[in-house]
């Protein structure tokens, strides 16, 4: 098991990072990139998730351009933008 000990940003723990796959959603322009099996580094306190620079850098270049090698998926975009904070719809 791959393991590396940084200090999460988000929490702050000082406990191990470990590697996973995990799926990342993206918004550009208003097209939604859904990433599946990308490597990270996540923190097993919280849960956040670190991406090394090379896997970052993919993940927006391939948001540049129509991907040739994506699937489309159907989604549904549901808004709370009119619902009053804290209130259940």
């Amino acid at each position: 098991m791959n393991q590396r000990k940084y200090p999460c940003e988000f929490c702050d723990t000082e406990r191990l990072q470990e590697s996973k796959r995990v799926t990342v959603t993206r918004n550009r322009q208003g097209k939604w990139y859904i990433f599946e099996e990308v490597p990270a580094w996540v923190c097993l306190n919280c849960g956040h998730r670190y991406f090394d620079a090379e896997v970052a850098s993919q993940m927006e270049a391939r948001m540049k351009d129509k991907p040739i090698d994506a699937r489309a998926v159907e989604a549904w975009a549901i808004s709370f933008a009119d619902a009053p904070y804290g209130e259940t719809i």
